[in-house]
């Protein structure tokens, strides 16, 4: 049976800078990627109308008033956020630059900025973006199904996962093989899982 392919969701790169000239430079500079740019003047604009999307990124201005890049960004970290943030600064602030990358940032880049290079920087971003949020979905999903064992299956799947044979599980709980064997092959149909490969790759 066929599945409908799901819709193309389209990028969305938020711009934030204090400066409205700087704001629409960016707009034109990006014209070319097939994506959303929102703008905002202010980093509290952006926050409070910021939601999570499949694949985004941030280009911030460093230096704002009220709050700068390294607070937005920090302020996304309090929040859980994986959005790809990229730091713009007019000054070669070179200790900025290294706090907000170990901190987590994407990347940072100086004005003016070099068009082509902020596309490829941008493009870039987008593709982790989108490489986190599968991430993501991947562990949500992986949680939600381990959260369907009963304490016995998680008990003998992490044991199956440590390499023990069944009757080795069967000693050690002091149960049957055959029961063994039965919790094995339901924890296996309740994680969607068909070898012990797959089972372990639940549970890394």
């Amino acid at each position: 049976m066929e599945h409908a392919s799901m819709p193309s969701i389209r990028p969305v790169i938020h711009v934030i800078d204090d400066d409205d000239i700087v704001l629409w430079l960016f707009r034109e500079l990006l014209r070319g990627v097939d994506a959303e740019i929102r703008t905002f003047s202010s980093a509290q604009a952006f926050l409070d109308t910021y939601r999570p999307a499949p694949c985004e990124c941030l280009l911030c201005d460093l230096r704002m008033p009220e709050m700068d890049g390294l607070a937005v960004q920090q302020c996304l970290l309090d929040k859980g956020s994986f959005l790809p943030v990229i730091l713009v600064s007019g000054f070669a602030d070179v200790p900025c630059a290294v706090e907000a990358i170990k901190k987590g940032a994407f990347d940072f880049l100086e004005k003016p900025v070099d068009g082509e290079l902020l596309v490829a920087k941008v493009h870039s971003a987008l593709a982790r973006s989108r490489q986190l949020h599968t991430e993501h979905l991947e562990r949500v999903t992986r949680e939600a199904r381990l959260a369907l064992l009963t304490p016995k299956e998680r008990e003998i799947a992490e044991r199956v996962v440590a390499g023990k044979s069944s009757p080795r599980i069967a000693q050690e709980l002091d149960i049957s093989v055959r029961t063994v064997e039965n919790h094995r092959a339901r924890l296996m149909e309740k994680l969607h899982v068909e070898s012990v490969a797959e089972l372990v790759r639940m549970f890394v």
